[in-house]
């Protein structure tokens, strides 16, 4: 993640936690005041009751009513039936005591005192009695006179029933008057809580709030800072900074890319990017892109390192440019932020350094093949002069004349010696050696070494032997060739420099680590220690009196030293003035049981197919020079005569001049393609009207069969060409029976089949050629495939996908071959997006196919040097 995505993430992570704290803070308020609110009605209910209970005097009516019941019972007493006045008065009481007792069991809040307790049956008592009294005293004075005596008896049994309301009233009144005060105190507690927590959570808010508001200071002043840091950053960077919306639609412009692009910021800002700084031949690609990421959001240039490509200033001149994109979102919208870069400068100083390498490498390959040819040269003659002294030998010479052809074969022998060195060295140095992994006898090697130079350590009284240390390896795999030629120049350097003394060659298995070590022991002059840190340059002979007195170039051991290291060993030299020498070296080697050396492999012999059969005129129709050379050649070598035309016009004209035996035709070629001549030959009567025509082709399509068919082709090889398939392509071609029909799947042969034939049926040299040529030729298209495809040309980038395709396969680059027919056919079918997309995939397989051609290359030098040295 970019830091500034990552800045962004925890910023709104802080501003996220901020407004959490506001909704919780603002929550929670809101809570406290409802509660408030809530018990504050509570407290004001409360408040009213008791305020309600105080008015209606509930206490006092019950008092009173025992205040009553008592004053009725003295007017009961005190009625005379004879006065009237008493009579009345009793009536008043009584009516006075009936309306309290209603008063009583009807009035408010009454119920709720006498109701489901004790004195319900006293209730019932007094009510019956006002009820029966009530009806005797509207009756009139006489029931009323005759009853009183009932009612004084009856009022006498009511005073424990009144007395029981009374204080049960008292009891209940005080109940309910305390438990409303515990109400009150209770709703007031609650309230006071509730008002303490709404201070403390307005406090928590106030402090809450500012914190958010320094936050928010800091926050502020730190965003501001940062900005001011990345517009600095921008500002002032070297390259121009780009950004641009999920349009195209430029946002940013910085100073560097005014500069660069000599657009100003306001003249950038708002217009697309692509009316601005892409060239016109990159348009099409860069808005294809654009869609393709608002469809799929699927990047090819985005987040993948720098690019190289080209970019367009205001003035319309293009030039090199290093971009890289990333991309951010804002919101619901996506941002790319382009970084670029003029690499024009670097671009030419590589170039240069291009140049001056290719010069290097040309002046190289001058000398190189400067000293080859000329070793070559002076190898024939000396060959022919050597031969030509042994042969002299043999006749009759006087003593003087065999000293001289003596003292002549001596000097060819080491001038010879020398021109092999320098073809050694200058092919070690190129990396053109390959070498063998077989396996050998270590002792048998050791053995055949000191057979071969007992006369030459004899002429000097040496005496030579081997040991093997610790246990014998047996088979171990290497190239025992080479490791002959080390050992060789080692002992032969041991006896320049022993007189009269012993050589020993000493041979150590290291098991553990599967490594052989080779010791040559001598007992001669020594070398000091200044000279043997310089003893295996070249040209080094030790002292000019040493070198007065030995033949050499200094070459040997230099050459030995190259070898080793190339076989992935190390060599080296332990010795001290006139106390000998030792001279080792060891090599990576690990055992080979079971394993036989090798055969010499027989020369390139025809033995099969038209290798016996007589020789045929045969016509090749081929554009490609690679194509057509290899296909010359292979024919040649089988015996046969060829004859070339490089277009299918030429094929037409040619094969209208004379007959011939077969025609080799390739199908896709300029001005006239292969389909085209086979019909123009076919319809003229002409001297091959009826001769076979054989297709030669990279890719055929079963539907294109009838048509080759239709046309008068009678057989189809496909590419890559074998010798065999070709061999066996001629034989049904040229039977005396009636063409054969097209097989259903073209003759075709495996990559490593087509290598091998290609070197076997050319030869070395122009193997050699034909693979030097193809990779110089493949650079060409490859640079020209891609400028076809930066100008949009699509027919001219077929065309050349088509041949570069053809040959590949005739060299047996499957991959490459596959990848250019892709490009041939997505840019007939008019796709620049996917042709574009496609091209690195073409690269990658033309690097991977051109160190392939490279390696065969020097496979083959190496067996072609071994052949001509043996």
């Amino acid at each position: 993640m970019a830091p500034s995505e990552d800045m962004s993430r925890h910023g709104n992570a802080r501003r996220l936690a901020s407004v959490s704290w506001v909704i919780l803070l603002l929550f929670g308020l809101t809570a406290a005041i409802l509660g408030i609110f809530r018990y504050s009605v509570e407290v004001k209910q409360e408040i009213d009751t008791l305020a309600i209970a105080n008015s209606d005097s509930l206490q006092w009516a019950l008092a009173q009513f025992e205040v009553e019941y008592g004053q009725l019972r003295i007017a009961t007493l005190k009625t005379d039936a004879e006065n009237r006045a008493s009579l009345q008065e009793f009536s008043r009481r009584f009516d006075i005591f009936y309306s309290r007792v209603h008063t009583v069991l009807d009035g408010r809040g009454y119920d709720e005192v006498i109701a489901n307790t004790g004195v319900k049956d006293d209730v019932v008592a007094v009510e019956a009695f006002t009820v029966d009294a009530a009806k005797i005293i509207d009756a009139g004075p006489a029931p009323l006179i005759a009853a009183l005596p009932e009612l004084a008896q009856r009022l006498e049994t009511l005073a424990p029933s009144v007395r029981a309301i009374s204080l049960q009233g008292v009891r209940e009144f005080t109940s309910e008057a305390k438990r409303q005060r515990e109400r009150v105190f209770f709703a007031l507690v609650r309230l006071a809580v509730l008002t303490s927590a709404l201070l403390a959570a307005l406090s928590a808010g106030l402090l809450a709030m500012w914190w958010l508001w320094q936050f928010g200071l800091r926050q502020a002043r730190s965003q501001k800072a940062s900005k001011a840091r990345l517009e600095a950053v921008i500002d002032t960077s070297l390259d121009a900074v780009i950004v641009i919306d999920q349009k195209g639609i430029v946002t940013e412009f910085n100073g560097a890319a005014e500069n660069i692009f000599g657009y100003s910021h306001d003249e950038a800002i708002g217009h697309k990017l692509s009316e601005l700084i892409i060239p016109d031949h990159l348009v099409a690609a860069h808005d294809a892109g654009m869609r393709r990421y608002a469809r799929t959001q699927e990047t090819r240039i985005i987040g993948h390192g720098l690019i190289e490509l080209e970019a367009k200033r205001k003035d319309g001149s293009l030039f090199s440019a290093e971009l890289s994109v990333s991309s951010t979102r804002i919101g619901p919208d996506d941002y790319f932020v382009s970084y670029l870069r003029d690499i024009t400068a670097r671009v030419a100083a590589e170039q240069e350094l291009i140049n001056a390498r290719d010069k290097a490498m040309e002046g190289q390959r001058a000398k190189a093949a400067f000293v080859a040819v000329m070793s070559h040269e002076m190898r024939t003659p000396l060959n022919g002069l050597l031969g030509t002294l042994d042969i002299l030998r043999e006749t009759r010479l006087t003593n003087e004349q065999r000293r001289f052809v003596h003292a002549m074969e001596q000097a060819g022998h080491i001038l010879l010696q020398h021109v092999n060195d320098v073809l050694d060295m200058e092919r070690l140095d190129a990396g053109k050696l390959s070498f063998a992994h077989v396996g050998f006898d270590p002792g048998t090697l050791a053995t055949q070494i000191i057979e071969a130079q007992r006369n030459e350590a004899a002429a000097r009284g040496n005496k030579l032997e081997y040991e093997i240390v610790g246990d014998h390896p047996g088979h171990v795999i290497g190239d025992p060739m080479r490791i002959r030629q080390v050992l060789l120049n080692l002992v032969g350097n041991a006896i320049k420099f022993t007189t009269q003394g012993t050589i020993r060659i000493e041979i150590e298995y290291y098991g553990a680590q599967s490594e052989l070590e080779f010791r040559v022991i001598d007992s001669g002059i020594g070398i000091s220690h200044t000279d043997a840190e310089r003893i295996f340059d070249d040209f080094v002979t030790l002292d000019p009196d040493q070198s007065r007195s030995q033949t050499g170039t200094g070459l040997g051991l230099g050459i030995a030293r190259r070898l080793v290291h190339a076989m992935g060993g190390a060599i080296g030299v332990e010795s001290e003035p006139d106390d000998g020498s030792v001279f080792w070296f060891s090599l990576p080697a690990n055992r080979a049981t079971g394993v036989k050396a090798p055969t010499p492999p027989e020369a390139s012999a025809l033995q099969d197919g038209l290798g016996k059969a007589p020789s045929f005129d045969i016509l090749v129709v081929e554009d490609n020079d690679i194509n057509r050379v290899v296909l010359c050649e292979m024919l040649r070598r089988a015996g046969h005569t060829s004859f070339e035309a490089r277009t299918g016009r030429e094929g037409v004209e040619l094969a209208n001049t004379r007959p011939f035996d077969a025609i080799l035709m390739d199908l896709n070629m300029p001005e006239m393609n292969g389909i085209e001549a086979t019909q123009t030959i076919r319809n003229a009567p002409g001297p091959n009207q009826r001769t076979a025509i054989i297709a030669i082709t990279a890719n055929i399509l079963p539907e294109a069969r009838a048509e080759l068919e239709q046309a008068g082709v009678g057989l189809v090889v496909s590419k890559p060409i074998s010798r065999k398939a070709l061999e066996k392509a001629l034989h049904d071609a040229l039977r005396p029976q009636n063409r054969v029909p097209m097989p259903k799947t073209p003759i075709a042969a495996s990559g490593d089949e087509t290598i091998a034939d290609l070197a076997a049926a050319l030869g070395s040299e122009k193997f050699r050629q034909v693979c030097e040529k193809f990779v110089t030729e493949g650079e060409l298209h490859i640079a020209t495939l891609k400028k076809t495809l930066e100008d949009g040309d699509l027919q001219t980038h077929a065309s050349i996908a088509h041949k570069f395709s053809g040959a590949a396969a005739l060299m047996g680059l499957e991959l490459l071959h596959m990848a250019l027919k892709h490009q041939e056919n997505l840019s007939r079918e008019g796709d620049m997006e996917a042709a574009l997309e496609g091209y690195d995939e073409v690269t990658e397989t033309w690097v991977d196919a051109a160190k392939r051609v490279n390696n065969i290359m020097d496979a083959s030098d190496a067996t072609g040097h071994t052949a001509q040295s043996a």
